[in-house]
């Protein structure tokens, strides 16, 4: 039998403990803990249970989108002066960045 949106089991780590976005205060014992939520969507708000979901959740050992796009190998398409070919994005000038963001941006529409 499958429970869909049923009662969450209490007794696993909170997400806050892997989210990039937490600042977790302990003290010596269970009880003593302040969690700092600093996502953009909820600017600063303290936590005072143990969260199970959150949409703004951003594993700390998982690279952020920005981390991946310096990373990234950008395939150029030919011009007058280069043929074609893969560089590395930390490579391109401001305005190639603007002219892939701008394709991305079209692309999600």
């Amino acid at each position: 039998m499958k429970v869909h949106g049923g009662t969450p089991s209490n007794s696993g780590r909170s997400l806050c403990a892997t989210c990039r976005f937490a600042t977790i205060i302990r003290g010596r014992t269970l009880d003593e803990e302040i969690v700092q939520c600093l996502s953009m969507a909820t600017r600063g708000m303290r936590v005072t249970f143990k969260v199970t979901s959150c949409t703004a959740h951003s594993a700390v050992d998982q690279p952020t989108y920005t981390q991946l796009l310096e990373e990234a190998w950008v395939l150029r398409p030919a011009s007058k002066r280069q043929p074609a070919g893969f560089v590395k994005y930390s490579e391109l000038k401001a305005e190639e960045i603007q002219a892939i963001m701008a394709g991305l941006q079209q692309d999600e529409t």
